[in-house]
């Protein structure tokens, strides 16, 4: 895992920043780990990431701030979890 600035936001509670770092790095995982991460994990945290940020353009600067930083897409990996037939979700 590498170590980047995560976009962060100064109004996200303590809880809030917690799920949208457990996002980040999430992603990051599925794009990283030779076994992907649990789909079931990256649609909870994309519902918990809309809840937290429920404005369809903040969340599209979340994504495109992260790609930016890490070249990973929060979208991107949102649908290839709902779209998996497998327990886990890798990225190429």
């Amino acid at each position: 895992m590498n170590n980047y600035s995560y976009p962060i936001f100064p109004d996200w509670s303590k809880d809030e920043l917690i799920t949208m770092m457990d996002l980040y790095n999430s992603v990051e995982k599925a794009y990283e780990d030779h076994n992907g991460v649990s789909a079931q994990k990256i649609l909870t945290l994309y519902n918990e990431f809309r809840k937290i940020n429920p404005a369809k353009m903040e969340q599209k600067q979340i994504d495109r701030d992260f790609q930016k930083i890490s070249n990973y897409s929060i979208y991107r990996t949102w649908v290839a979890a709902k779209n998996t037939k497998t327990k886990n979700v890798r990225m190429n």
